[in-house]
């Protein structure tokens, strides 16, 4: 009796009945869809690791599970299972830290979203092949091996590479050394400046004192000493002469030793005060140590700095209060720090310096002096008053804003545009 269709006499499916599917056509329309729907990313519970077989469903899996092929598979791996299982995970880590130190080197990232990236690779190695049973043992298992810097927050584990390659160590040990020595010749200066300081002042200049003569005190003499006694007479007859010499002179100048208030007199009248005074001063700088003449230095600077800066009004400035401005109150001790940083609208000016402001959130009237409120930068394309330079009083548009340089651009009411405006110089109208 003849077998049936598609059956062969042995009872196996063959090709030619209605038993067995043959595979499509390379290029028919079957075989690119079956490629469409087999590219992207599937479920990975169909996957099998072993096989590196994905399916598309629960039924393709298991007629999978059901193919010689993988029961040969799951032979070899239940001979050694926790080689395989290793093996796996290695694979995976390997992965993960590729990425890791490439795309998210020097950022703190979530853990969820680096796994994402790793997945979205269909020829990945899975988790469920590994001894990681989820995300969140893995992340805690790169933190235990220092991998990576890792943090538990509400939204999930955050996790950092660490680099601990020789190289990073040996860029990492190089800054410390440039840290230290950096810090130790820090130290070496301060305390030769210190030690500067100490001699400085402990060390003091002779005092220079003039030469002061009573009334009546005889004039001064001097006599040159004479020879050795082993001349004899010749030297004897020297000495004696020079004895009456200086006699003679101290005759002569006695006469004047009664008119020394007359030559002080003379002698003052001749130089002046302003002569005098000149020779006091200088007599006081050389009894000055150095640290006294730098600090007397230092306050002569300072003056002249204050002298030549320009005068300003004691109020604190040109003013600029208007009314209908906004303003922001800077007073930290007013009421407690109540109002600082708070914005208000100016109702009235009292005079040029002060002004009745009313808070926007607490709806107070305070007073306060210009020097206590500051300006408001408005967004672009508010209102703002020019309330200093050429054209203060003038209404104009905000058109930008310029962080770096601190300034702003605005556009007055006939189409002006001004750049270069600082932030004391406009300020947010109300309205």
């Amino acid at each position: 009796r003849a077998p049936p269709p598609g059956v062969d006499a042995a009872g196996a499916p063959c090709g030619d009945g209605f038993g067995a599917m043959p595979k499509q056509e390379v290029g028919s329309t079957k075989w690119l869809g079956n490629k469409m729907k087999a590219k992207g990313l599937q479920k990975l519970r169909w996957y099998c690791q072993m096989c590196q077989k994905q399916c598309r469903d629960e039924n393709g899996f298991k007629c999978h599970r059901m193919s010689d092929g993988h029961q040969r598979q799951m032979q070899l791996f239940v001979q050694d299972p926790n080689k395989f299982m290793d093996d796996f995970s290695q694979e995976f880590e390997y992965g993960f830290m590729q990425l890791m130190s490439h795309s998210y080197r020097s950022t703190r990232v979530l853990a969820n979203t680096v796994y994402c990236d790793f997945i979205s690779n269909r020829h990945h190695t899975h988790m469920n092949s590994t001894i990681w049973v989820t995300l969140s043992n893995f992340v805690q298992y790169l933190g235990r091996t220092n991998q990576c810097k890792i943090d538990k927050t509400p939204k999930g584990w955050y996790i950092q590479y660490v680099d601990n390659t020789p190289e990073a160590k040996m860029r990492e040990e190089q800054r410390k050394t440039m840290e230290r020595a950096e810090l130790s010749e820090e130290v070496r200066h301060e305390r030769m400046l210190a030690e500067q300081i100490a001699n400085a002042g402990e060390f003091q200049e002779s005092e220079f004192t003039e030469l002061q003569r009573e009334e009546g005190d005889a004039p001064i003499a001097f006599a040159m000493a004479s020879g050795s006694a082993e001349k004899g007479k010749s030297s004897s007859s020297v000495a004696g002469s020079s004895v009456a010499a200086s006699g003679a002179a101290a005759a002569a100048a006695k006469p004047k030793a009664g008119n020394i208030l007359e030559q002080a007199f003379e002698a003052h009248s001749k130089d002046g005060p302003a002569a005098v005074r000149e020779k006091d001063a200088k007599a006081g700088e050389k009894r000055l140590s150095a640290v006294e003449r730098i600090r007397l230095e230092h306050e002569a600077s300072k003056r002249r700095k204050v002298e030549e800066a320009p005068s300003s009004s004691d109020e604190g400035g040109e003013p600029w209060l208007a009314a209908g401005l906004v303003v922001k109150v800077m007073h930290q001790d007013l009421n407690g720090g109540k109002y600082y940083r708070k914005k208000g609208v100016v109702e009235k000016v009292r005079d040029q310096y002060t002004a009745d402001i009313r808070m926007v959130d607490t709806r107070d009237l305070i007073r306060l002096e210009q020097e206590m409120l500051e300006t408001v930068i408005p967004n672009v394309g508010k209102a703002v008053l020019l309330v200093k330079g050429t054209h203060k009083g003038r209404r104009a548009r905000m058109r930008a804003v310029d962080i770096e340089r601190f300034c702003v651009t605005a556009e007055l009411d006939d189409g002006t545009v001004i750049d270069g405006l600082g932030y004391d110089e406009v300020c947010k109208v109300e309205g």
